[in-house]
């Protein structure tokens, strides 16, 4: 028997809720309906999609494998509604798309501008993310596209191609550092100071991982962990932590004489963006975009 795509969106909510009482609540149905639905796709998948326990439903191994492929399902499905209503003139496209902070902060917000004059039917929802939550986003279908440097491989993630962008991580520290006054500036008297950085996985993280270990040096271990870009200008600003960041998201504060890079031969890294997308179809927008992006 076919599944029908009410069983997927009970499946989908019970898994996020992990209460039936509130996943019942949510989709506006009894819970002997929500229950209902959910045996009827077990037994079309003759497989048991969720375990009880004493805080409520949690997912089955058959109901983790299934979960990526019900939330692709789910999301073809919305795509196909919209670009329904599209070409009938009846709605919005929406594109929701996740970047990381130095796009936001760059030219790229001009090339948004300029694709949602040419395409002013579609709606943009934006989020700002560091790489990792990112990657987390479009495997729960929570984003169309990422925009950013390059993830790890997943099957369930498809990469659509290089976007016409670049961007400088360097090491940063507040105008008038000590190290910044230093005759023999070196990577290992950096060690000296403390560090706020990003959570780990995140690019800067990783990438001053590299640039420590190619030195054949312990990689700094932060004192600080922050995902707000903001929080970390702050920080540096009032006291003498040093940090890994892309420079476009310090560009105003190294304009107005607060943070400056350091130009240490084999600290700067440049860094490559790509788009990338949740296996599945993506609408016609999306791929639109994407292209608008490569130009």
């Amino acid at each position: 028997m076919p599944m029908k795509i009410k069983q997927i969106q009970a499946f989908i909510t019970l898994a996020r809720e992990g209460n039936m009482t509130l996943a019942a609540e949510k989709m506006g149905i009894t819970q002997s309906g929500l229950s209902r639905l959910l045996l009827s796709l077990e037994a079309d998948l003759s497989a048991t999609l969720f375990e009880r326990h004493k805080h409520g439903m949690a997912l089955s191994e058959y109901g983790s494998a299934f979960l990526p492929y019900a939330l692709t399902m789910l999301n073809t499905e919305q795509k196909a509604r919209e670009e329904i209503a599209l070409i009938r003139g009846a709605g919005k496209g929406i594109l929701r798309i996740g970047c990381v902070s130095s796009l936001l902060t760059s030219h790229f917000i001009d090339k948004l501008a300029a694709f949602h004059q040419r395409h002013p039917r579609i709606h943009l929802r934006i989020v700002d993310r560091i790489d990792s939550e990112l990657f987390k986003l479009l495997l729960m279908h929570d984003i169309d596209i990422a925009l950013c440097g390059p993830l790890p491989h997943d099957e369930k993630i498809v990469v659509r191609g290089k976007i016409n962008w670049q961007d400088r991580i360097c090491i940063v520290a507040r105008q008038y550092h000590p190290l910044h006054q230093a005759a023999n500036l070196s990577l290992e008297a950096m060690l000296d100071y403390p560090w706020i950085m990003p959570p780990p996985l995140s690019t800067p993280m990783n990438i001053l991982e590299d640039i420590f270990r190619a030195h054949q040096l312990p990689c700094p271990q932060p004192v600080i962990e922050c995902a707000s870009s903001s929080a970390i200008k702050a920080f540096l600003c009032e006291s003498d932590l040093l940090t890994s960041m892309p420079a476009p998201v310090y560009r105003h504060e190294e304009a107005l004489g607060l943070l400056r890079p350091f130009e240490l031969e084999g600290s700067v890294f440049i860094r490559d963006f790509y788009a990338y997308s949740h296996f599945g179809v993506l609408s016609g927008a999306a791929l639109q975009l994407i292209q608008h992006l490569k130009q």
